[in-house]
């Protein structure tokens, strides 16, 4: 071979090396993309699960006369799966360090959760939301209706914007204010942007057998301290954002130090560090609170039923309350009234007629009233105190005391319209409407106050704000009665919008 063939040889040998290099380093550069992605869904998976769990235990959690749905489990703050019994106080003015932990898997019933790096997840719950301890000592702690229960935690995206407020305090902004909880997946150690280096070790002067920690307070050992997992953006057009230490105070003097919350990872700060690698969730007032209000209507139709189902009452169902004498305290049910609120016990009305006057609460099964079936609000602290305002009934003529029927058939009957007007079922024995947070709407903004108890259009929306008839109501009629409007019985169902947040439950 000729010395040009030789080079020639050469330079093709070489080209193949350098297309295999460049090949390789192209194939493990797509593993580890192929790697990382996996990673992310993992993760997201799993944040996902949690926020769901979270949800599910909010809404469905056992509840009892004094205390009603709404609230999440306490962190876990020394890694062994079990909520702590306490986290701080109602208004968040101390122990917020306790808000602050690992999810609570083992309270929540669900799997040991970890994000794409094998790692626990980490979780905070809001001041207002936080879980239970003696809370039906306080009026104010019972109290999770739409106006009281918003979310008290900051999140900022990637890039510093809060898109979850927690300085709000407006009760129809609510779903503009804070998160209710955050869940986050702290990814691998780093050295944070404060120059903390991450060590997450467990050593056993610190944890048990089963890692837990064991240190008092469980955040000193390194394992059980937030530092060492989460982390801090650690420049003003990030807030100084840190992830490892927040501020939810519900109360109206500390509500501004709010703006203390968390961060979206990642974050890259202007001199190419990675400062964040967090992923988090937040739970929304949005996704909470329109699932409570269903679960009251249903504790609520519940109650309805088994009071028709009593032996003396026929199928029969209480009178409404009508709102058109509320501005005067009033929460008897009147008969002939087929739309209001749910009347407070004694049924007077109902018990002229030979019906119970009170509900059918032998078994407890009725959570909005005491074992004796008197209405649970009367005496001392109830949940259904700070809910039944918001609660509204439309009862069917044909299943009131005085009814000969025990069928209603046309205009007697409950019909449920969508927002558009379009029947979507009919022939319902009652319906329960639960009013959501106050809306504004073209320059009207639905008050919430005690002089508003007897304005149903402050309260609901669509045709349920024309609902109310003339009876019960002596000299004082309602301004929008609905025989005048042809719109008694018609019940508006939908999905919340801008300008329609109530939740309704109707009974077959």
């Amino acid at each position: 071979m000729d010395k040009h063939s030789q080079q020639g040889t050469l330079l093709i040998v070489a080209a193949l090396l350098l297309a295999a290099l460049i090949a390789g380093v192209f194939a493990l550069q797509l593993a580890a993309a192929a790697g990382s992605g996996q990673r992310d869904r993992i993760t997201e998976r799993a944040l996902a699960d949690a926020r769901e769990a979270l949800v599910a235990y909010a809404v469905d959690r056992p509840i009892n006369a004094a205390v009603g749905p709404g609230y999440l489990p306490c962190p876990d703050l020394d890694d062994d799966g079990w909520a702590e019994s306490t986290c701080g106080s109602m208004n968040g003015d101390s122990g917020q360090a306790q808000r602050l932990g690992r999810l609570p898997w083992k309270t929540l019933g669900i799997a040991d959760l970890r994000d794409g790096y094998g790692e626990r997840l980490w979780y905070a719950v809001s001041s207002k939301y936080k879980g239970l301890l003696n809370c039906a000592v306080s009026r104010a702690c019972v109290d999770m209706s739409p106006g009281a229960a918003l979310g008290t935690i900051t999140v900022r995206d990637a890039t510093g914007l809060a898109i979850h407020d927690g300085t709000v305090t407006e009760d129809y902004r609510a779903d503009a204010g804070g998160a209710l909880a955050v869940v986050l997946s702290p990814g691998p150690a780093l050295v944070r942007a404060d120059g903390w280096i991450q060590a997450r070790d467990c050593p056993p002067a610190d944890c048990d057998a089963t890692g837990r920690c064991i240190t008092d307070p469980p955040t000193r050992a390194a394992h059980c301290d937030p530092r060492n997992f989460l982390d801090v953006a650690a420049q003003p057009r990030f807030s100084n954002e840190d992830n490892a230490d927040f501020v939810d105070r519900n109360d109206a003097p500390g509500r501004r130090a709010n703006a203390n919350g968390f961060i979206h990872g990642p974050v890259v700060l202007p001199d190419g560090r990675l400062a964040v690698n967090d992923r988090l969730m937040a739970i929304a007032y949005r996704d909470v609170m329109p699932r409570l209000m269903e679960r009251v209507a249903l504790e609520v139709a519940g109650c309805l039923r088994a009071y028709a189902l009593q032996a003396g009452n026929a199928g029969r169902l209480p009178w409404p309350t009508p709102a058109c004498l509320q501005s005067r305290n009033t929460w008897d049910g009147r008969e002939g009234v087929y739309f209001g609120r749910i009347p407070d016990t004694p049924f007077l009305s109902m018990a002229a007629r030979g019906r119970m006057d009170r509900w059918a609460n032998a078994s407890g099964a009725c959570a909005i009233a005491a074992t004796d079936g008197s209405t649970a609000s009367l005496a001392g602290n109830s949940w259904w105190a700070a809910w039944k305002p918001h609660v509204f009934y439309a009862l069917s003529p044909a299943y009131a005391a005085d009814s000969s029927s025990d069928t209603c058939e046309g205009s007697s009957c409950i019909e449920l319209v969508d927002p558009s007007g379009r029947a979507v079922a009919s022939s319902r024995r009652f319906a329960v409407i639960v009013a959501g947070p106050p809306l504004a709407v073209d320059g009207f903004l639905q008050r919430r106050d005690a002089a508003a108890l007897a304005e149903i259009s402050d309260w609901l929306e669509a045709t349920n704000a024309r609902l109310e008839d003339s009876a019960g109501c002596g000299d004082d009629p309602p301004p929008f009665a609905c025989e005048s409007a042809g719109t008694c019985g018609r019940v508006t169902t939908g999905a919340a919008t801008r300008s329609f947040n109530d939740v309704v439950v109707a009974s077959p």
